[in-house]
């Protein structure tokens, strides 16, 4: 309940690091803001992924795994190897990293883009995203989003985010439109597909 209601807030800069029973999976949203919200206080990233920061904190609930999310954050904190954001997942060393974030539809190819950083690691997206694809099939809430895994076509390739290109770990940058990201039963429903996705993937 606290972490919800800091997510909440529109005008402070925090950065919620959480640490659970499982580290092998972290979760991690570098550009939270509240629904409504759409600028952050960056120079270098004004837009907000606005609600993402509650997909990850349902999704790390859900995996019981660490957890870090930049709220109106002041810099870019996935772009620098030094920031605090950075720092922290590091630390804890993880085997897969997720990052949330959230596009506006103008941009995108596809309502849900998945990298990981590079065409040389394309196979770990392209996995990904065949996955959901076959699991969000399944439910009438969710199966009329268009996926795609393949760093070639999508749009957001996040080859300039240090968590995303490092090779410490296999990393998951995954775009999702504001439709699902303000609606609290399809948000909830997509992070729990997601979640025994990872689960699947972490223990092959």
């Amino acid at each position: 309940m606290f972490t919800e209601k800091i997510l909440e807030c529109r005008d402070k800069s925090i950065l919620i690091a959480e640490e659970k029973t499982h580290g092998k999976i972290v979760v991690a949203v570098p550009h939270h803001s509240s629904l409504g919200n759409t600028k952050l206080p960056c120079e270098f990233h004004r837009c907000s992924d606005e609600n993402a920061g509650f997909l990850g904190y349902y999704l790390a609930c859900l995996l019981n795994c660490h957890s870090i999310i930049a709220c109106n954050y002041y810099i870019d904190p996935n772009k620098f190897k030094e920031s605090d954001y950075f720092k922290r997942i590091n630390s804890w060393n993880p085997n897969i990293l997720v990052e949330i974030h959230g596009h506006s539809g103008k941009s995108s190819k596809f309502d849900i883009e998945i990298s990981s950083g590079s065409e040389e690691r394309n196979r770990w997206s392209l996995e990904l995203a065949k996955k959901l694809r076959l699991k969000l099939a399944e439910y009438d809430l969710l199966k009329q989003y268009t996926i795609s895994g393949d760093y070639n076509i999508i749009y957001y390739k996040a080859s300039k985010s240090k968590t995303i290109i490092t090779k410490n770990w296999i990393p998951f940058h995954i775009e999702l439109p504001k439709s699902i990201r303000s609606s609290e039963p399809q948000y909830k429903l997509f992070c729990e597909v997601l979640a025994e996705i990872l689960l699947e993937i972490l223990n092959s």
